[in-house]
C-alpha cells in the first residue's frame, strides 16, 4: 500500500472538501446478506456485485459483520471441513464482528487514512447507531 501512503495529503482542491457522502456506494449496489445468511449465499452476492465484500446486517439494518475476498482465503487455508460444509456456515461465523466504518459525513481524507492505517480497500458507511448506508470502495475515490 505504499502508493497509498501519503495519498490523503495530496488531494487535489477539488476532492479535498468532499465528503465520504459524494463517493459511497449506496445500499442496493453492493452485497449485503441479513444475519444468518450462509457463505454461499455471501459469494452469490460478492460475484454478483464484482466486489470482494459483502456486509451482513441485522433484521433492522444494523451492520453486525464483514466478510472479504482475505477471509475467504483465510478460511479455505485454514479450515479442515470440506467446501460445502463450508457453504452452508453461517456467513457471520467468518467475517469481522466489528469492521471499521466511517460515516457520511467524514472527509474522504479522513476515510483515506482509516483504510490505510487498517489495510483495507473497503469501508462501510453507517450512521449514528451503526446503520449501514453504504460503502466506499477504493477506487472509486480515486
Amino acid at each position: 500500500m505504499k502508493c497509498v501512503k501519503n495519498y490523503s495529503r495530496n488531494l487535489v482542491p477539488t476532492m479535498s472538501n468532499k465528503t465520504v457522502a459524494d463517493v459511497m456506494i449506496k445500499l442496493g449496489n453492493f452485497p449485503v446478506v441479513p444475519e444468518g445468511a450462509v457463505l454461499k449465499k455471501a459469494l452469490d452476492q460478492m460475484t454478483l456485485y464484482k466486489l470482494g465484500v459483502a456486509c451482513i446486517v441485522d433484521s433492522k439494518g444494523l451492520l453486525v459483520g464483514i466478510v472479504t475476498d482475505g477471509d475467504l482465503r483465510r478460511i479455505l487455508l485454514g479450515k479442515q471441513s470440506p467446501l460445502p460444509a463450508l457453504l452452508v456456515t453461517d456467513a457471520l461465523e467468518f467475517s469481522s464482528p466489528q469492521p471499521k466504518t466511517v460515516t457520511a459525513s467524514d472527509s474522504i481524507a479522513h476515510c483515506i487514512d482509516v483504510m490505510r492505517v487498517s489495510r483495507i480497500s473497503d469501508i462501510p458507511v453507517v450512521g449514528p447507531k451503526q446503520e449501514l448506508l453504504g460503502i466506499v470502495h477504493f477506487h472509486s475515490i480515486i
